[in-house]
């Protein structure tokens, strides 16, 4: 499977909003995976916590959970996703938490299962852990679409100063340029940043 990015770059979060196939993306479940493993892990604690009274989920639960999830969306779940009736981490919270439900019913004894009813309870309302999970899988997916859309170089800068919190002489001193060649880069950078980071799904997804 191809993981470069391509030319005219679409960012995984779009790829995953849309639901549908671009030729100049091959999306691929294992760099999502990646992303979002924390925050559905995270989810999957939570649901496993409220549907047993305050229990600990075992870590051989969540990954089955996570595992099942994500095999489930890949398979059919993006094209049952409507961007237009919420947010896409809603829905796989919502996939998750019918994941755990499934779980549970399967690994207790009829008399203990805490659900009777044939559909799967609501999910719990979601944890200030689950949202900075889902918020750093989202700056994560975001700087990815940011590497895709500038030169290499230019994102190399913007990693060492910003993300590292290298200093802008040490890196302007190494690379043989002038401060002001590092500012400017940084500055340009950022402007880029603040251009993706306005999208619809961005902010439909940061916001609270």
């Amino acid at each position: 499977m191809n993981h470069e990015y391509p030319r005219t770059p679409v960012s995984l979060l779009s790829c995953l909003r849309e639901g549908v196939s671009r030729p100049e993306w091959e999306l691929s479940w294992q760099r999502f995976l990646e992303l979002y493993r924390h925050p559905l892990s995270a989810s999957a604690r939570g649901c496993y916590r409220h549907h047993t009274g305050g229990g600990e989920a075992p870590d051989e639960f969540v990954e089955d959970v996570v595992a099942i999830a994500v095999a489930d969306f890949f398979s059919k779940g993006q094209q049952r996703y409507d961007p237009a009736k919420g947010r896409l981490r809603t829905y796989l919270r919502v996939m998750i938490n019918a994941r755990v439900v499934d779980a549970l019913r399967k690994e207790r004894p009829a008399d203990r299962r805490p659900f009777p009813d044939a559909e799967p309870a609501a999910p719990p309302e979601e944890r200030e852990a689950e949202k900075e999970a889902f918020h750093q899988a989202l700056l994560a997916t975001l700087l990815e679409d940011l590497r895709a859309q500038i030169p290499s170089a230019q994102f190399e800068i913007f990693e060492r100063v910003r993300l590292k919190r290298e200093s802008p002489q040490e890196v302007a001193d190494e690379l043989g340029v002038r401060r002001n060649v590092i500012d400017k880069s940084i500055h340009k950078t950022m402007t880029k940043l603040r251009e993706l980071a306005r999208r619809e799904e961005y902010r439909e997804e940061f916001d609270p």
